[in-house]
């Protein structure tokens, strides 16, 4: 097998995302074959442990029997029929679930196939329900460098000059606010994102953030942020008093407040949702759910929203209100399935409880990299984390995007048995949720070694 799947791979073949094509043809691949626990296998038998969860969606390692024998079972009955005016068994079921385990005001369930569909439909949909409540608004408010997808929807409410700045022309049009951003913060001169956490701040962002909801209120069909960190961004965490305020200025201001758990959602943060912390305003008003929602094995998401969104798209057929938005794998039977034995998993073996030991070892052993003259600054919440590395920690200057100071680190990071995707000069952290201590303290102390030799 492996024999003749090198004879006819051509590395022009697939155009891999987020990837710099002229690079990878010139380099050595990794080439996967199979998973076993919390480790990726290629097809020369070497292990990696899977130290980035296979971009921040696999929770329980790979070749989990539970999911399996869910999507083998399902599959056996059906593997798919379509949500366009009918029901499915696994839909129903699931839909009841996430109602259940999300903020108690949000009640109604849209799905689809990945977070950046979550999202835009979130935007659709409240773009349409100010439209019908016969308000002329066309404007939302976002973060700069905050990351929601990579549709024309999706990057239009994201902020990302790198990644879809050259797109701006097809973008739609919002406001884009400056971000927290602790370490490099343009009013504070903090040593690092953990002394702005010890020190406490005015949170001059936020009144920034709060000053253009009040100007731009009557214009603005909806907010949209990332739940509490601003992942693609490199790892970098909202302060939970930052979303809080936010969350009420909406609520006071009846402006639909997008939150954005597709990398945030089922524990990742160390709660079941970020969300929880903003409950106490009825927010978020849709929330969007995706990646490790089916354990990382088949792709859905889900946009969950509230009775009184939900009812103002309720109408005699004539009138049309309805939402003209669906996806032919809409709620398909096999995806949530997958997600059903997730959910189950997390109930049966006390997951976030378990979480807990784990993530405190893991940002314990992961903040002796502050010690390093090329790591300025380590990150993150809960199991996400961003370790920044820098040329000159002293005045924080910045490596060179082209000196690819990330890839080196993960290129050495590689030989020790780890595969890691960092972001730019970001190395990211955000393991399986079985990852054991052992794995943790491996993973910590390679870290180390790889920036010191990455980088010198």
């Amino acid at each position: 097998m492996n024999k003749k799947l090198l004879e006819i791979w051509d590395k022009t073949l697939i155009w891999h995302p987020y990837t710099q094509m002229k690079d990878y043809m010139e380099e050595d691949n990794l080439i996967i074959e199979r998973g076993e626990g919390n480790y990726l296998i290629d097809i020369y038998g070497n292990k990696y442990l899977d130290a980035v969860s296979s971009i921040w969606c696999n929770l329980f390692g790979h070749s989990n029997k539970k999911i399996i024998n869910a999507i083998k079972n399902q599959a056996e009955k059906i593997c798919h029929s379509t949500l366009l005016g009918s029901g499915n068994v696994p839909s129903i079921l699931l839909a009841k679930k996430l109602i259940d385990i999300t903020p108690k005001h949000l009640t109604k369930v849209f799905y689809s196939e990945d977070g950046a569909e979550a999202v835009e439909i979130a935007v659709k949909i409240a773009y349409q329900y100010h439209y019908l409540k016969g308000e002329k608004r066309d404007k939302f408010i976002s973060v700069d460098e905050g990351y929601h997808g990579d549709t024309v929807g999706a990057m239009s409410v994201g902020g990302s000059k790198l990644f879809h700045g050259i797109f701006k022309p097809l973008l739609f049009k919002g406001y884009h606010v400056y971000a927290p951003y602790c370490y490099r913060c343009k009013y504070n001169n903090f040593k690092d994102t953990d002394e702005r956490f010890e020190k406490g701040c005015d949170l001059r962002c936020l009144e920034e953030m709060l000053k253009t909801i009040e100007e731009k209120k009557d214009e603005v069909f909806c907010l949209i942020l990332e739940g509490g960190i601003r992942g693609a961004a490199g790892m970098i965490p909202f302060p939970d008093e930052y979303m809080k305020e936010v969350a009420k200025k909406c609520k006071e201001e009846d402006i639909t407040f997008i939150v954005d758990e597709v990398a945030t959602g089922f524990g990742r943060t160390g709660r079941m949702f970020y969300s929880e912390i903003l409950e106490k305003y009825k927010k978020p008003d849709i929330l969007c759910l995706g990646k490790g929602i089916t354990g990382g094995y088949l792709p859905l998401a889900a946009t969950l929203t509230t009775d009184k969104i939900f009812n103002e798209f309720l109408g005699d057929y004539g009138e049309a209100k309805h939402f003209y938005h669906g996806h032919t794998y809409t709620g398909n039977q096999l995806a949530c399935s997958a997600s059903l034995a997730t959910l189950e998993i997390f109930k049966e073996e006390n997951i976030l409880e378990k979480n807990k030991k784990k993530i405190k070892l893991l940002n314990e052993l992961i903040r002796e990299l502050k010690d390093l003259d090329k790591v300025g600054d380590v990150r993150g919440k809960g199991f996400m984390i961003g370790i920044e590395l820098v040329k000159d920690k002293e005045t924080k200057e910045e490596y060179e995007y082209g000196y690819k100071a990330g890839f080196r680190v993960a290129k050495s990071l590689l030989k020790r048995g780890i595969y890691m995707r960092p972001i730019g000069n970001v190395v990211i952290i955000n393991p399986p949720y079985t990852i054991t201590e052992e794995e943790i303290e491996y993973l910590c102390k390679s870290l180390k070694e790889s920036i010191k030799e990455a980088l010198g």
